[in-house]
């Protein structure tokens, strides 16, 4: 678990599921490009981003990139960074992730295929009861007709099994840093650059 995310109590765990709900797949505003039709069946051609909607996996990847202080030894004597291959002297270097596009759907899939308590709800249709009740969880219970001390523990449980399987990312580096790399990993790189050139 992050040390931010503290799921010791139902409100909590409630206020961390609404947070991060929005990171689920949500379906574009505008599902067709024009009237025109396609195909021959004459349907309406979907829009762009209805396709991309329609044709994404719970663990589709996407591309980050942020930028982060050069940690170059020659940076920290004061002398010039210039042969640093990583930030050229500036101090300041790209460093490039793969993220999970849709990381709350990710959880809810894994979540989906978890074995069945006996005897109880599935912790699946539970959050999928907090999220239509707008994380009321005592609403939710109503609707459900379980007392609230026992769905108090259910919803608790399958919010902290939800938090388990969640994870945005960073997936893995794409290149190692310069610095953590060894003597031959550098001398690799730097032999397949000269190559190229």
């Amino acid at each position: 678990m992050n040390r931010d995310d503290d799921m010791a109590s139902l409100p909590d765990a409630l206020r961390w599921a609404e947070g991060h709900w929005d990171m689920n797949r949500v379906a574009p505003i505008r599902l067709h490009e024009s009237h025109t039709t396609d195909g021959a069946l004459g349907g309406l051609r979907y829009s762009r981003a209805m396709l991309t909607t329609l044709s994404a996996q719970p663990s589709d990847v996407m591309a980050d990139e942020r930028t982060a202080s050069c940690g170059h030894p020659l940076l920290k004597m004061g002398q010039p960074g210039r042969d640093c291959p990583e930030c050229w002297g500036v101090g300041v270097k790209t460093i490039c992730t793969d993220r999970y596009r849709y990381p709350m759907w990710r959880a809810l899939n894994a979540l989906q295929n978890a074995l069945r308590p006996r005897r109880q709800p599935h912790p699946y249709s539970l959050i999928l009861d907090l999220a239509e009740h707008a994380w009321d969880a005592r609403a939710a219970a109503r609707s459900r007709g379980i007392p609230w001390d026992l769905a108090e523990a259910l919803y608790l449980r399958a919010l902290r099994q939800l938090h388990g399987r969640y994870q945005a990312g960073p997936i893995a580096s794409r290149r190692p840093s310069w610095l953590d790399m060894s003597d031959s990993q550098r001398n690799t790189i730097e032999a397949g650059e000269l190559g190229a050139a």
